[in-house]
């Protein structure tokens, strides 16, 4: 099993990064908010979730433990597989998850692909009291709402990551960055 791979970042292809590590290149599927912060030619530690299965093998990649564990328990969810886990981990900040899933807020989950109001309910139901908000906090996002509206214009997930990336930082109203990443993409 794999538990961590620390290396140069060589592509960003997809929703995934290529980490060139004594040789070799890992594909590693990772969050939207830690793709767009990805650069390649730089050095970057993921922790890997190994998901092997007959016909699969994926790497899913967290730049923290806290990230890692909570996709794990996104996956102990009935109906929720690596790919919409990966689509819940994306929609927001690793804070703002952690508070959705506390809270019981399921309008988070409402843009997020393949997460219905069924499924997104189960999510709430079977993971409170699981999930502490503030658990591990260190996934910042550049942007929740700036992606999802770009996804919802229908920018891919890596369009939007990238956009959203390049939106400066001193830029904090959602209108604006909105704005901001639309530019970046036009």
């Amino acid at each position: 099993m794999i538990a961590t791979i620390e290396g140069v970042v060589s592509e960003k292809i997809g929703d995934s990064l290529i980490i060139e590590l004594s040789g070799l290149g890992y594909e590693v599927i990772v969050p939207v908010t830690d793709w767009g912060s990805a650069a390649v030619g730089k050095s970057a530690k993921f922790y890997i979730y190994d998901h092997i299965r007959e016909d699969v093998h994926a790497l899913y990649g967290f730049s923290t433990q806290a990230a890692k564990q909570l996709f794990i328990k996104l996956l102990s969810v009935s109906g929720v597989g690596p790919k919409v886990a990966m689509q819940v981990m994306s929609a927001a900040s690793l804070d703002r998850l952690q508070q959705a899933i506390a809270a019981g807020d399921a309008d988070l989950f409402k843009g997020v692909s393949g997460v219905g109001k069924k499924t997104a309910e189960r999510i709430m139901v079977e993971l409170r009291g699981k999930v502490e908000p503030g658990a591990g906090v260190g996934s910042a996002s550049s942007g929740d709402s700036a992606y999802q509206a770009l996804q919802g214009l229908g920018y891919s997930a890596a369009q939007a990551a990238e956009a959203v990336a390049k939106v400066p930082a001193e830029v904090t109203d959602d209108g604006e960055r909105i704005k901001a990443a639309l530019k970046q993409l036009s």
